[in-house]
């Protein structure tokens, strides 16, 4: 499920996709994960699949299905990794898209998203408790990295066990926006 360049293009909000990165050059060169759903699921009473979807980017999403709440909401989740490091005082910006297909109109699930290390103690750089509906939204988390990250060592999360639920989650964004960017600036939920 690896996207391609022509995916990143396509599944850019309109705010990303015309923008410039910090000290000039394309905000493409930013993205520290491989742009698309190939999302890395894990934790009990989960199932996923790859299904259509329309309305995202690319179209296709991932389906995943929650049969029970967990203790913790971070017992069954979905994880992207990065493919590029992390440097020690760089802001990052995660975007995700998500939508809960089974959610009646008006109603909201409350999802955790965010990025960070990949191992213990799983330190956090940006997180966002961010309310899903039932139709595609393009959601956010930012923030600053404390320690430096080696390729593949710190990713996008998303925590599903906080109830029994059915989420659709799209592509996926991970941009590292330098020294000195101040996550207030970017774009909230």
């Amino acid at each position: 499920m690896k996207a391609t360049t022509a995916l990143a293009l396509a599944a850019a909000p309109v705010w990303l996709a015309t923008a410039q990165a910090p000290q000039g050059g394309n905000i493409f060169d930013k993205a520290i994960n491989q742009p698309g759903i190939d999302w890395s699921l894990y934790g009990p009473d989960q199932k996923a699949k790859e299904v259509p979807a329309a309305d995202v980017p690319g179209g296709n999403a991932v389906r995943v299905q929650v049969t029970r709440k967990g203790a913790n909401p971070w017992d069954t989740g979905a994880t992207y990794p990065t493919i590029k490091p992390v440097a020690a005082g760089d802001t990052l910006l995660a975007v995700v898209y998500l939508r809960a297909p089974d959610a009646k109109d008006g109603v909201t699930v409350p999802v955790p998203i965010g990025a960070g290390g990949a191992d213990a103690p799983y330190t956090p750089i940006a997180a966002e408790t961010v309310q899903v509906g039932s139709s595609w939204k393009r959601f956010y988390a930012s923030g600053v990295s404390s320690a430096a990250y080696a390729p593949g060592k710190a990713r996008i999360s998303i925590q599903l066990a906080g109830a029994r639920q059915v989420l659709e989650i799209g592509p996926a964004f991970l941009l590292d926006l330098g020294q000195g960017v101040d996550p207030a600036k970017l774009p909230k939920n």
